[in-house]
């Protein structure tokens, strides 16, 4: 879940310092409780300004988490959480020289109380293709089949997805046999009809592979097995609470920068529930 705007930032300032002026608010009970912290003093919160490895897409990228918890018996952290008015984060901890360890899962994906338009997870082919295992997957989600003269675009979504028409149509006409007709001279209507149908198999068949998975839902939604710890998000913050993320509800969409021939499938937030 991406951070970086300047709204979200200030979320994230000002979570942290609430943590950490106020440990015992109510609102922090369940997720005290829930990670097993037995010595809440020398627990504290930490916000994430640092960009780390992601084995999805083998790059150095922000990660689930925008915050997570360090255990630290420390002398020298109460004067420095004071002095920086409660706030902490990766860059003050790295210039402090502070003895501290992680608290593994105990990573926070903070929010707006009024966000709900955030992106979940970006992939581009190299990364969808690491999750799912094909490109064609994509290519046809990505699919342009409204209007009539966007239809040429599709031979560069096929190459900006590294397949073809061909290898498309061969992975699909089981399930789609119209496909086939792809590879005959059909008028323009039909073409988009065809091309209409493949994008929302696509999309809906995105969508089974992800709630079909535990381990896909938990790479999409927490930062499993692609983050070290404790950049996972195990829980989400929004409206003052801190509750377990286990999943989203979310639509399959397509990036932004796809008519400058930059693809990539977005799942977003199809509603406020987060379970």
């Amino acid at each position: 879940m991406n951070r970086g705007t300047h709204s979200g930032d200030l979320a994230e300032i000002e979570f942290v310092k609430r943590f950490n002026s106020n440990k015992t608010d109510s609102d922090f009970d369940f997720y005290i409780k829930d990670l097993d912290i037995k010595e809440i003093d020398n627990t504290y919160m930490v916000r994430v300004t640092t960009k780390q490895h992601s084995k999805l897409s083998n790059q150095t990228v922000m990660t689930r988490a925008d915050s997570y918890l360090i255990d630290s018996k420390d002398a020298l952290i109460k004067d420095l959480i004071i002095g920086n008015d409660y706030y902490l984060d990766e860059d003050i901890l790295s210039e402090s020289d502070i003895d501290y360890s992680f608290i593994d899962y105990s990573g926070v994906s903070v929010k707006m109380s009024d966000s709900s338009k955030f992106q979940i997870l970006k992939l581009t082919p190299e990364s969808f293709n690491t999750l799912f295992g094909e490109y064609e997957l994509g290519a046809g989600a990505s699919i342009y089949c409204l209007r009539e003269e966007e239809i040429i675009k599709n031979e560069s979504v096929f190459a900006g997805w590294k397949t073809s028409k061909e290898n498309v149509i061969n992975k699909y006409k089981s399930e789609l046999p119209d496909l086939i007709k792809l590879n005959n001279n059909i008028d323009i209507i039909e073409e988009m009809r065809i091309y209409k149908e493949l994008k929302e198999f696509s999309n809906k068949k995105i969508a089974e592979r992800i709630n079909e998975s535990k381990e896909i839902k938990e790479i999409v939604f927490n930062g499993y097995h692609i983050y070290e710890e404790p950049y996972s998000a195990s829980y989400f913050y929004k409206g003052g609470k801190i509750n377990k993320l286990n999943y989203i509800p979310f639509n399959v969409t397509t990036g932004s920068g796809r008519s400058n021939g930059i693809f990539t499938i977005v799942l977003k937030p199809k509603g406020e529930t987060i379970e």
